[in-house]
């Protein structure tokens, strides 16, 4: 064992000679040695200074400090471990011109040469150094009990603070009150941990010999320690605790908008269900009537005709009893005239017999009402598991649904049994369709039609519309006259300001999308005005330049709001149901969307212009797909980038788009996965097109175009082979006022909307002007 006096000389002489050239060690009485040993003591006092930056991965681990006001992050808690309490080390960073060796001891802060050692234990790092005695201890020796230094009160220093040899610094010099025992009158040397007071060196050998206790200057500076990490652990626990009220705060306020936004996914999930019913009671009570009238009109006629044979057979019998006074040829020419006419009405009344007809009503199945009362639900769960929470609860809920729809396939549908000559169509099997009972759910009705019911949907001429309509002739005798016109230009009901979109719904009301005024009128078949919803605004029901318009099965109005880039939905009567879309090129996004088609199933498929696309929804906005044109149609073949404008489904399940800058029209399959024909060019003759816009298909697979520039509607096969023209020229339109689209009646005639430029709408001239055309 060796003092730091002694510690230091033989530290200076293990050292390398560094004037010596060959190699030998320094004299210890040579005055080159002193200088070297100056040398060597300032650099060691100097890099006792600094404290160690290098630690082993034991010790890392160790001191590294825990937090108590730490929230768990996992479903197991780690153990906690008390923080350690610091060690100070030594290091000499001043060795780079010697050779670096591995440190013997392993212990951290010592030369690559010399290791310093405790002086008790000789094995572990000082950390502590005694004034008094000039000699360096580890923690554990220092803070022992038996310690010379601890029961002599000597002053301990961290090993790093540097003072004269023999001398004590200001900092440890003011004296300091001796307390005393109050059991034996010795100084209190020593401080009980289980009692909470200070002893003496008497009560340790008798009261407290079985306690724990330390000597009091080493448990002072664990106290002060302690105190130390209480303070910090408190300003942790404010900050902690702040966070904490942050967080509910923020928590509170989502949860208000949580429940506000539960309140209205529950109303307008009812909503659909009670639409749906209401809408279903108004089809069924209108094909009552149209039954009824059918058959009215029928008996009608039976009836007229058979008066008029009873007519024919009256005057028979004047004529004959009038002839019975003759005489001669007369007799037997009234007789033959007479045997004919009786044979004549007789063959008649024969072929007029009538069967007799009912309708049948076919009632629902009343389990539906139950599973209707079990529908929707409302949780309580974090918000890490809602989303798969919702998923299985939604499908869960589905498949229950489903079941009690398959269910209920026992009954045919309400049907009237009508000739073999009547048009009826068939309607859709309403108990057997792969549509869901929930109104707007469309993911229902989509996992339906993939598992019970492979058939695509197909295009209709009206969509939800129970008679088959087919296109026909325009029935003026003059080229491009309208059987009657309406829309004005100007503000008012009934008027409208460069219309664009045009639709038929199935109770025959010709639907507007009046875009500058920005609403949507309804007129009847007669182009009576009817009612209008709509303003300018970014809310729901509210409009920026609509554009094109139609309706489902549901009889449900499907709005596109073009420079809003999304599409609104809306009820027959106009009240808002849902809206979906924004700007963007991401799916289910748009870039100023213009068309809009619906099928058989419920699926939306809409034009978005600027992305070059078509985009494919569910009935409730859901993405399904999409089909980029530019990746099937190279650029360099054709005028620009395709720009799709009017779209329809055909009776086949696919679709048609009109690429309006490139004067062609356009088939893809319907999974929107290629383009199965392509068909015109810019022109005026036949199969040439100029700036195609709106497209309708009738049942029978026609596709009716309006080639807008060229002033006319085309009506093409389902192979879009061209069939014939329909000239729109006519007294009271200028080259400016241009088809923009197109629709069928009931009846099957043409409807036509004109559009016309904004410099002539402005016109007052144009005021006049009739822009909705009914051929």
């Amino acid at each position: 064992m060796t003092s730091f006096a002694n510690m230091t000389q033989s530290l200076a002489a293990s050292l390398p000679a560094t004037t010596s050239a060959t190699g030998s060690s320094h004299s210890s009485n040579g005055p080159e040695d002193s200088v070297s040993m100056s040398h060597i003591l300032c650099d060691l006092l100097e890099n006792m200074n600094k404290p160690s930056t290098q630690t082993t991965g034991a010790s890392t681990s160790s001191t590294t400090p825990y937090d108590i006001w730490a929230i768990p992050s996992g479903s197991s808690l780690q153990n906690a471990t008390l923080p350690s309490i610091r060690e100070y080390t030594v290091s000499n960073n001043n060795n780079q011109s010697h050779s670096k060796e591995d440190n013997s001891s392993g212990s951290p802060g010592t030369s690559s040469s010399v290791s310093i050692t405790c002086y008790r234990c000789e094995e572990r790092t000082p950390t502590t150094r005694c004034l008094e005695c000039n000699d360096l201890f580890c923690h554990e020796c220092c803070h022992k009990v038996t310690s010379d230094c601890q029961l002599r009160e000597h002053t301990l220093l961290p090993i790093h603070q540097i003072s004269p040899i023999g001398a004590r610094p200001n900092s440890v010099t003011n004296d300091k009150e001796v307390m005393y025992c109050e059991l034996h009158g010795d100084p209190v040397r020593f401080y009980c941990e289980a009692c909470i007071i200070f002893i003496c060196q008497e009560c340790t050998l008798w009261v407290h010999k079985d306690h724990c206790f330390s000597p009091i200057k080493g448990a002072l500076d664990m106290c002060r320690i302690g105190v130390f990490r209480a303070i910090e652990d408190t300003k942790t626990g404010t900050k902690a605790i702040k966070t904490a009220i942050d967080r509910a705060v923020a928590m509170s306020k989502a949860y208000e908008k949580e429940t506000a936004e539960a309140n209205m996914k529950i109303r307008k999930a009812m909503r659909c269900f009670a639409q749906a019913i209401e809408d279903r009671e108004k089809y069924l009570l209108d094909k009552v009537e149209k039954m009824r009238q059918a058959k009215m009109n029928e008996l009608t006629d039976h009836m007229n005709t058979l008066r008029g044979i009873l007519a024919g057979l009256a005057h028979t019998n004047e004529t004959l009893v009038r002839s019975m006074d003759s005489e001669g040829i007369d007799l037997f020419m009234a007789k033959e005239k007479g045997r004919a006419q009786v044979d004549y009405f007789s063959c008649m009344f024969k072929n007029m017999y009538m069967t007799e007809e009912r309708i049948m009503f076919i009632p629902p199945n009343y389990d539906l009402v139950d599973q209707i009362k079990r529908q929707c639900d409302v949780q309580s769960a974090p918000a890490n598991a809602m989303h798969t929470l919702s998923s299985s609860s939604s499908l869960q809920s589905r498949q229950s649904l489903l079941h009690s729809l398959q269910s209920a396939q026992t009954f045919p549908p309400l049907s009237y049994q009508m000739s073999a000559s009547s048009s009826l169509r068939s309607l859709p099997d309403y108990t057997n369709h792969t549509r869901s009972t929930n109104y707007y759910d469309h993911s229902i009705s989509s996992s339906i039609s993939m598992d019970s019911n492979p058939a695509r949907g197909i295009g209709q001429a009206i969509p939800g519309y129970w008679m088959s309509v087919s296109v026909k002739p325009t029935r003026s005798p003059v080229s491009g006259v309208p059987m009657f016109s309406f829309g004005r230009e100007g503000q008012d009901e009934g008027q409208v300001s460069r219309p664009w979109g045009l639709c038929v719904d199935r109770e025959g009301n010709i639907i507007v999308a009046d875009r500058r005024n920005n609403r949507i009128q309804i007129f009847n078949g007669r182009g009576e005005f009817r009612t209008m919803f709509g303003s300018k605004g970014t809310g729901p029901g509210e409009f920026d330049l609509p554009a094109g318009i139609t309706t489902d099965t549901y009889g449900r109005i499907i709005v596109i709001d073009k420079d809003n880039h999304r599409v609104q939905i809306f009820t027959s009567s106009g009240n808002f149901i849902l809206k979906f879309g924004s700007f963007g090129k991401e799916c289910g996004q748009f870039q100023y969307p213009w068309d809009v088609a619906v099928n058989t199933l419920g699926n939306i498929v809409v034009t978005d212009t600027r992305n070059h696309r078509i985009q494919l929804f569910t009935s409730d906005g859901t993405y399904i797909t999409k089909f980029v044109f530019e990746g099937a149609n190279p650029a360099k073949m054709l005028k620009g980038p395709t720009t799709p404008r009017g779209i329809c489904f055909t009776t086949s399940g696919n679709i048609i788009v009109s690429d309006f800058e490139n004067h062609r029209l356009l088939m893809v399959d319907p999974t929107l996965s290629k383009v199965l024909h392509c068909v015109g060019r810019e022109g005026s003759g036949i199969g040439e097109l100029n700036r195609p816009s709106g497209i309708v298909t009738d049942d029978d697979g026609r596709i009716i175009v309006a080639d807008s520039k060229n002033h006319r509607v085309l009506v093409f096969t389902s192979e879009l082979r061209i069939l014939w023209a329909v000239d729109l020229k006519s007294p009271g339109l200028d080259d400016k006022d241009r088809p923009s689209d197109v629709a069928l009646t009931p009846e099957g005639f043409l409807v036509v909307l004109f559009e016309t430029l904004p410099d002539t709408a402005r016109d007052i001239t144009s005021h006049g002007k009739q822009y909705i055309k009914v051929y």
